[in-house]
């Protein structure tokens, strides 16, 4: 029961980390190529996607570790999933790319943090949230792989 539960909530929750994450970018290209001042709206933009990315990963490794039926529990295991797609897809690929994603807009979010102009600022918010945002596409279980999920889960 609480299995289902949180994969529905990890499910749903993908979805405010892309909007975030596309608020966030957006802001901060045109702060970027428009040279504007940094303002506590992009701070907040900002933090909310790492926010959110955070939520996520926090559920996702809920998911993984304690209630997942599918996660390997030895080495013999892993070894015997690599070959077959959906489940290394998901004992491997999706958790090391979205903490991958998690880490890369960390290091931009503290980058920001340091740097002075408003501009450089901007930029690397730009691209810490472009990066994250394309490896946490790249590990969505799209409906139309082998290995997808629905779009929405009830």
């Amino acid at each position: 029961m609480i299995y289902s539960f949180v994969l529905v909530v990890h499910s749903w929750l993908r979805w405010a980390v892309l909007l975030l994450g596309l608020l966030s970018l957006v802001r901060s290209v045109q702060g970027w190529t428009q040279r504007k001042p940094w303002t506590p709206a992009d701070r907040k933009a900002s933090a909310a996607f790492v926010g959110a990315l955070d939520a996520q990963l926090l559920l996702g490794l809920l998911l993984y570790v304690v209630l997942s039926p599918l996660r390997p529990t030895s080495l013999a295991a892993l070894k015997a999933a690599m070959p077959v797609a959906a489940l290394r897809f998901f004992a491997v690929e999706h958790v090391f790319l979205m903490i991958v994603a998690v880490a890369v807009a960390h290091v931009a979010s503290a980058r920001a943090k340091r740097a002075e102009d408003p501009t450089a600022r901007h930029r690397r918010i730009a691209l810490g949230v472009l990066f994250s945002l394309l490896l946490v596409l790249a590990a969505i279980p799209w409906p139309f792989l082998p290995y997808g999920r629905p779009l929405f889960r009830f």
